[in-house]
């Protein structure tokens, strides 16, 4: 960021993801397989909270940087970044997603065949309505 009017480059923001996604998967998959006592569960869960870590901290940042950037958030910077539903609402649903699957697994035991599908579903449902409030 060479001065305080740009906004950080898609190259920064792509790197924090990537630091980030793959800290959430360390993370998840050690308190999934420390507490729930199941590898693949824990693995599955760190999965998709590091996947959707990457997709939707990007994509967070970058819009949180255009509206600052503009007095009422509606100006040329915001136009830049793309407000529209798509990785990165996908990427909170995983985040989500995952955190469902966790408390399921502490409901119901760590059960793959029944914890992942949950979480997709959050995932998919997070998605659809983010999609149907962003892009208004």
């Amino acid at each position: 960021m060479s001065s305080t009017t740009e906004g950080p480059s898609d190259r920064f923001l792509t790197a924090i993801g990537v630091g980030s996604g793959l800290m959430q998967i360390v993370v998840f998959s050690a308190v999934g397989v420390m507490t729930l006592e199941s590898v693949p569960y824990g693995v599955a869960i760190g999965g998709l909270s590091g996947i959707g870590t990457f997709l939707f901290l990007p994509w967070f940042l970058g819009l949180s940087a255009a509206t600052e950037e503009d007095d009422d958030g509606l100006g040329a910077a915001a136009e830049r970044v793309d407000r529209a539903a798509g990785p990165g609402l996908l990427g909170l649903g995983l985040e989500l997603g995952a955190i469902a699957m966790l408390a399921l697994g502490f409901v119901r035991g760590p059960d793959l065949l029944l914890g992942l599908p949950a979480g997709l579903a959050v995932a998919v449902g997070v998605y659809l309505a983010g999609s149907f409030f962003v892009g208004r």
